[in-house]
């Protein structure tokens, strides 16, 4: 695709994701007992911009992870949280929605070290690039489990009891990712 295309794409998404955000923000004022996650529409209407944010203080990244970003943002905040998919999605009696987010997070954090690699360095190593890729994604899902565990502790949410309680939720969470992280690692640090 053409880069004018792409750019225009980015920014409909943007668009689409906060005025989702904004929408229900102002559904929770009209009912707030069925849209009650005030601070999550809050969130859903500034996170598609953070790219712009890092872009102005000189951290550049492509338009194609924008979206990729972007379209993760959609599926983990609208999705699953403004609309409640991580409870209420379930395959063989169990709910997924949480695994195919983290999954794919794994995913996206294996681009986004890929684009690191490839801002920085001219030529590297295939063995390297992959140990660096996978690295990078351990570390963020690692980083996300500690995020999602003081949010819990510090503001008294609920993160990482969403669905199950317990040490099996975190670590079937970073598993998901860094295997997600492993596989996409493969073609990607040739």
């Amino acid at each position: 695709m053409k880069k004018d295309v792409l750019k225009k794409l980015n920014l409909v998404l943007k668009i689409i994701v906060s005025a989702f955000g904004l929408g229900l923000f102002i559904a929770h004022f009209v009912a707030p007992e069925t849209w009650p996650k005030t601070m999550s529409y809050l969130v859903t209407i500034i996170l598609p911009f953070i790219p712009d944010i890092f872009e102005k203080i000189g951290l550049k990244t492509s338009v194609r992870l924008q979206i990729a970003y972007v379209l993760f943002i959609g599926l983990a905040m609208v999705m699953g949280i403004d609309f409640d998919l991580y409870k209420t999605w379930y395959i063989f009696g169990s709910p997924c929605f949480d695994k195919i987010a983290h999954t794919l997070s794994g995913v996206l954090g294996a681009f986004v070290a890929k684009e690191i690699l490839g801002r920085n360095f001219k030529k590297v190593n295939p063995l390297f690039s992959g140990l660096f890729i996978v690295s990078f994604v351990a570390l963020t899902a690692a980083g996300w489990e500690c995020y999602e565990f003081l949010y819990d502790k510090i503001m008294g949410g609920h993160m990482q009891t969403l669905i199950a309680d317990g040490i099996d939720d975190t670590m079937w969470d970073i598993i998901g990712a860094l295997g997600a992280g492993i596989i996409t690692a493969i073609p990607l640090s040739n």
